[in-house]
Formats: structure tokens, C-alpha cells, sequence
């Protein structure tokens, strides 16, 4: 089973393009799938540059909602057909950021109805041996949830906080064992492992690759998950990238093994 970045915030060589978003390309032999589309621009070129073969997919998963990991589903559904879409039934809230006084549209450019919308809830099997989970709010440890006050969604004309209900990740068995694979991890790193212990009976993952959102986090979130994740799981390879932050990767290169940027080009056996 192999995984290939196709978009991410950083390149790993000039022949790809960098955007703040995340696309990753997982080919099996049951099929494969795109978890997430990045925010649109970068997503083909690059495909094309990895001889990525997006006319190839079985599917797609989106995380969450936000527009740097949905913005490229149109061209995709344009030019690949009605292909089935995973995700949360919340994944297409009305979202917006702030920025000063004014609101910029955050959210996805479709709704369910729009799509030929498989939903996830909880533990959800995607294509053989590759499930999607989520985590109920109440079952989120506040302690390792990142905090992003300018999030809003707008539910009945009022703006209310974005709780981000429907993250999601992906949890796969391939050769080497179980490996989780994070879009924004906007429930919690620490959290996201924990839900994955406990539906697949194990604390020992081969892998830990997506976007960890400690960029926007203070130094003592960040030390704390990662000495949650330390004492609390055995993993042999962490993939940070995307909203992890490369600050944030370094600080955690210093309390965990194994460390490495999934840059756009990243390619990796699971």
C-alpha cells in the first residue's frame, strides 16, 4: 500500500507547486483513493509531475470542510465523473474565518446533495482494509484539542464558534501494521490516536502522517501532546506536515523518533 503527497504547504523539489492545502494519493490493491483535494491549483500539475494516476481513483475522503483541503473537488468531479464522496455530514457547514472586521468564506464549495455523498460516522470502512473515523465532541479531551477562535460557522444567521464536528481520519492496515492518516487533525493528534486504539485494539502504529495543526498552537499544547503521544503510543514513523507547522515538526523531532516532513513528492509504503 503506498501513499504519495500531492499537495502539501512545501514541495520537495521545483518541478511541484506548494500551496497552503493537502491532497494525498493512497493506491492499494482493493483500489485507490484521494484523501483530500488541496485548495485547487496545485493538485493536477502536480499530479501530472508524479504520474499520479487520478483517472485511476475509486474515490475520494475529505477530512473536514475547510476550503484547503475541498477547493480542488470540482476540477476532480469535473474531470474524473461522479465519483463517490466520503466525508462527515457536517463536513459542509457554513464556515467563514476572521479576519479583522471581516468574514472570509472558509467552507467547502458544495453540499452533500451536491455529490454522490457516502457519510462517515465513527468507524466507517472506505475500500478494504482502509476505514474513516471521526470523534464525538463529548468524547474529545479538551486538553489536546487545538483552539482556533477565529473559526466560525454560521448556523440559523448566527455566527457561532466552529468545533470542527466533523474531522475525520483515515486508519489503514497494510504490510507493516496499522497507520493513521490526518487531514487537520482539528479533534486532536492525541485524541485521533486514542479513538483509533480503542476501535482497533492497539496503541502500536507503523505510521502517523498528515497535517497536526500545532502551527497555530502555543509551545506548552505542543509539548504536552507530544508527551502524550510518546508515553502513550508506539509509532515508528512520524509524517507531520501541512497545519503541523515546521517549528512545531522540530520541537517534535526533539521528543519523538523518527520525524520527517511529508512534503508534496513525499512517496511511502504503509
Amino acid at each position: 500500500m503506498n501513499v504519495t503527497v500531492v499537495v502539501d504547504d512545501y514541495c520537495g523539489t521545483s518541478k511541484l507547486l506548494g500551496e497552503h492545502g493537502l491532497s494525498m494519493y493512497i493506491e492499494t490493491p482493493r483500489g485507490s483513493l484521494l484523501f483530500d483535494t488541496g485548495r485547487g491549483a496545485s493538485l493536477y500539475p502536480n499530479a501530472s509531475a508524479l504520474e499520479v494516476p487520478l483517472g485511476n481513483l475509486n474515490g475520494i475522503v475529505l477530512s473536514h470542510g475547510h476550503f484547503d483541503h475541498t477547493w480542488g473537488l470540482p476540477e476532480i468531479l469535473r474531470r474524473e465523473g461522479n465519483l463517490p464522496v466520503w466525508a462527515s455530514p457536517f463536513f459542509d457547514r457554513q464556515r467563514f474565518a476572521r479576519k479583522g472586521e471581516e468574514l472570509e468564506i472558509a467552507g467547502s464549495l458544495f453540499s452533500k446533495d451536491d455529490l454522490n455523498f457516502r457519510p462517515v460516522n465513527d468507524r466507517t470502512e472506505i475500500i478494504d482494509a482502509i476505514w474513516a473515523i471521526t470523534i464525538p465532541l463529548s468524547e474529545r479531551n479538551p486538553d489536546f484539542v487545538p483552539v482556533d477562535p477565529d473559526l466560525v460557522i454560521k448556523e440559523n444567521g448566527e455566527l457561532k464558534a466552529d468545533l470542527m464536528e466533523d474531522d475525520l481520519s483515515l486508519v489503514v492496515r497494510g504490510i507493516n501494521g496499522y497507520s493513521v492518516i490526518l487531514g487537520c487533525a482539528h479533534a486532536g493528534t492525541v485524541n485521533i490516536l486514542e479513538r483509533a486504539a480503542l476501535l482497533f485494539n492497539t496503541r502500536e502504529f507503523y505510521s502517523v502522517t498528515g497535517g497536526m495543526h500545532f502551527r497555530s498552537q502555543g509551545r506548552g499544547f505542543l509539548l504536552r501532546s507530544a508527551k502524550e503521544l510518546k508515553d502513550k503510543f508506539s509509532v515508528q514513523h512520524w509524517r507531520p506536515c501541512h497545519c503541523t507547522g515546521f517549528s512545531a515538526a522540530f520541537i517534535l523531532g526533539e521528543q519523538l523518533s523518527n520525524v520527517e516532513w511529508a512534503h508534496s513528492g513525499s512517496s511511502f509504503e504503509i
